[in-house]
């Protein structure tokens, strides 16, 4: 180590350890699957469809480019969630969600018992339709998708490409996952 730098670092000049394991945006190299996986994902959203999965390998870069379409996304393309951990159940799920897509709409009380999936539903509901009546499209992604493992999470997740406003779905939900995903989303009835 020299300087706080590995010996490879500071012999090359570089300002960040290469190839390290995240999904830094200054890392993004726009190759051909990734590209292809881009243009469909904006294709997806930009027209309003209600979802679509990105599946592959791990370190693949599928964060990256999912990270990177929402940093390009126009202003029209808001709220925006990025789920991270998606392993819980159902009603927690609802609640995080309809959390970051209303915020400040819950009462806020000390110690209050977690909302109901009604709760939560009307919540996300009652957010996502002034979002469009003012013109905006939401946009949701889970990443590690494979991990809604509970058939009850997944289908939570597709019930909610029900919430229509002018006949259009009122968000977009991007499961993206390992290639596991895609034949558990094969598996439900």
């Amino acid at each position: 180590v020299i300087h706080g730098k590995l010996m490879y670092q500071a012999y090359w000049q570089l300002e960040a350890r290469p190839l390290d394991h995240s999904a830094d945006a200054r890392f993004y190299f726009p190759g051909p699957s990734q590209q292809a996986a881009m243009l469909k994902l904006r294709y997806v959203i930009e027209n309003r469809r209600g979802a679509a999965i990105l599946a592959g390998e791990s370190g693949l870069g599928k964060t990256l480019v999912a990270q990177t379409l929402l940093r390009s996304l126009g202003e029209q393309f808001r709220p925006r969630v990025h789920l991270v951990f998606p392993q819980m159940p159902a009603q927690q799920l609802l609640s995080y969600l309809a959390d970051q897509l209303a915020p400040g709409s819950r009462n806020s009380v000390a110690n209050q018992a977690a909302p109901s999936i009604e709760q939560s539903l009307r919540r996300i509901e009652g957010a996502l339709v002034e979002h469009a009546k003012a013109g905006r499209h939401a946009v949701l992604v889970i990443d590690e998708a494979q991990h809604l493992r509970e058939w009850r999470a997944l289908e939570t997740i597709r019930l909610l490409l029900n919430f229509e406003y002018e006949a259009k779905p009122l968000a977009t939900i991007l499961l993206v996952g390992q290639t596991g995903l895609a034949l558990h989303v094969q598996r439900l009835p």
